[in-house]
């Protein structure tokens, strides 16, 4: 098999953060090629509707055999299929593996506490995500709308996700409902959302799914 995995990364981190670094070792490893994109994710010039325009001229590009996303970069991917539902029935796509995917932003608004301003919205994540009022809601909307269609790729089953069984970022639960109906594939970690303590385990899984064709 050519392995050519694409990644992205979390909020707030980049293709020099741990996991994609860790990642990278374990695709070459393998004989295979690694590409990652520094993303400015909810920056100007990087909200969701702004990446993927470019995301489907990279994966357009290229044709890889896998994308890995973790966390904001898992969203981001989920995105990606919902907006071009083709990808996932192309013969060279073997798997989208999504690392504590969260399949909305907002689904607990008190987690999130946004403070109203006149003109800008500050999130708990720092002072570095400030919107103005006209794209939050745009966020919002864009986050809305598409949150079920997020969720509903996760039986694919060319799509496995990897949970953090402490997660207090994102919110497993409609995942662990949505399991109760379809074949939802997906392993669980125990850990928080970071999976500082559990990089070993997940590289593991990695090279699990990634041999398993």
């Amino acid at each position: 098999m050519d392995l050519k995995v694409y990644y992205l990364h979390g909020l707030g981190s980049s293709c020099e953060g741990t996991k994609a670094l860790e990642t990278k070792k374990l695709v070459e490893k393998l004989g295979g090629k690694f590409h990652c994109k520094t993303l400015n994710y909810l920056r100007e010039g990087f909200y969701p509707w702004d990446v993927q325009g470019f995301l489907i001229e990279w994966v357009e590009l290229d044709k890889p055999t896998f994308l890995i996303g973790s966390s904001m970069g898992a969203y981001t991917w989920l995105d990606f299929l919902c907006l071009n539902p083709d990808i996932l029935d192309r013969k060279e796509l073997v798997k989208v593996i999504l690392i504590t995917p969260p399949t909305t932003l907002f689904d607990d608004l008190e987690k999130w506490s946004p403070l109203y301003g006149k003109e800008k919205i500050f999130f708990l994540y720092g002072e570095q995500y400030i919107y103005d009022y006209k794209t939050f809601i745009e966020l919002m909307y864009w986050d809305i709308k598409h949150a079920n269609y997020r969720l509903l790729k996760l039986p694919h089953p060319k799509v496995v996700s990897i949970l953090a069984k402490l997660d207090t970022v994102v919110n497993n639960e409609p995942i662990y409902e949505l399991a109760k109906y379809t074949d939802v594939r997906y392993y669980e970690l125990e850990d928080e959302h970071p999976l500082k303590n559990s990089i070993p385990q997940l590289m593991e899984i990695l090279e699990r799914e990634i041999k398993s064709l």
